[in-house]
């Protein structure tokens, strides 16, 4: 518990943790709220359009959809913040020399390694309710200048809601982390993670309306965020939703996928720890 104490103290004061998540909630403000927003104001009062139902969209923003709404944004978006979030608590070491010291004064490499993920963990479920509550304030104010009611959630949605984000950025996180740890830095590990998430992965559930692409899908992070989400409310892309949510598996099995990638990322990153000089 001292080590996880000390990578939570000491990831606080880590200034490139905070701007990585102040850009994701920027991020979620923006492309989750502001731009569907304008949209609505845009297309309002004219009718269906190409782009949707203007009153579909609008209630997509509302306090009532708090959980499909801020989930939607996990499977491609914040999944990619999420695995640069991962790299650059592991990769950032490598650059101030950290892991030689904590080598020598700390516990035990795997306890050190460990301790780190651990804080991480705790480190995004800070990052998922801010999320959660930026989307929720932004979406009570949509409905307060609107005229539209303010239903909320049950307790019971919000709690699954904030479940599967956290599930999906662990995994993501876990996945920068290791990428970070095997290539001794934080500027190739970005490269590799981003291409997997933001371009195979992509290409993927594109080519899912031409092939069958299923099996292949079961087993990729981003299928499974996506089909959490759709599982819990979100609409696919399919059906004019955000882009990386699909439903390809059930809910099960994506958490089970899911908290298979962080188990495996996690295990790797002390197997390579313990084998190889990270200094």
């Amino acid at each position: 518990m001292s080590a996880v104490r000390a990578e939570l103290f000491a990831a606080k004061r880590r200034p490139a943790l905070w701007v990585v998540g102040g850009v994701w909630l920027a991020l979620a403000a923006g492309f989750g709220i502001a731009v569907p927003y304008i949209v609505y104001l845009a297309v309002s009062g004219s009718g269906p359009t190409g782009g949707g139902d203007p009153e579909a969209l609008l209630a997509s923003l509302l306090p009532d959809r708090l959980v499909p709404t801020t989930l939607s944004l996990f499977p491609l978006f914040g999944s990619a913040i999420m695995l640069i979030l991962g790299a650059v608590l592991a990769g950032g070491e490598f650059r101030w020399g950290v892991w030689g010291t904590l080598f020598t004064q700390g516990p035990g490499r795997p306890a050190v390694v460990l301790a780190k993920i651990t804080a991480m963990a705790v480190a995004l479920v800070g990052v998922i309710v801010a999320t959660f509550a930026l989307v929720a304030l932004a979406g009570a104010g949509i409905a307060a200048v609107e005229g539209r009611s303010t239903g909320w959630p049950g307790p019971g949605a919000v709690a699954a809601g904030l479940g599967a984000a956290w599930l999906v950025a662990l995994a993501a996180a876990s996945l920068g982390f290791f990428l970070a740890i095997a290539f001794r830095g934080t500027g190739t590990a970005l490269g590799v993670g981003l291409v997997w998430l933001l371009a195979l992965e992509s290409a993927v559930n594109g080519l899912s309306s031409l092939l069958d692409v299923r099996p292949v899908q079961l087993v990729l992070l981003g299928p499974n965020a996506g089909s959490l989400a759709a599982a819990l409310g979100a609409q696919t892309q399919q059906q004019g939703g955000t882009p990386g949510v699909v439903a390809t598996a059930s809910p099960l099995v994506a958490c089970l996928v899911l908290a298979g990638y962080t188990a495996l990322f996690s295990y790797l990153s002390v197997r390579v720890t313990v084998r190889r000089d990270q200094t």
